[in-house]
């Protein structure tokens, strides 16, 4: 069964590879095999039917937010703010 850090596995690969992320949203049965991350079947089943648009709209957004929040903290640390 996969667990949740299988999940962020993928999320977290789908973020800083360009070229798994277009992978995962065409195929994404292949894409994390290819990964070798395991989901179970619902997962697997959830991601193929996942609209492909939102997907791709939910990883930009999670990006911008991570890319925030650690523009913040080198803010706080640099004495930037």
């Amino acid at each position: 069964m996969a667990t949740q850090e299988d999940l962020r596995a993928v999320a977290g690969k789908a973020l800083a590879d360009p070229a798994f992320r277009q992978k995962l949203l065409d195929d994404p049965e292949a894409a994390v095999k290819e990964a070798g991350i395991t989901l179970d079947e619902a997962q697997l089943k959830a991601l193929k039917e996942m609209d492909k648009k939102k997907l791709e709209a939910g990883l930009v957004d999670l990006d911008q937010r991570l890319t925030m929040a650690c523009w913040g903290k080198a803010q706080n640390i640099c004495g930037w703010d």
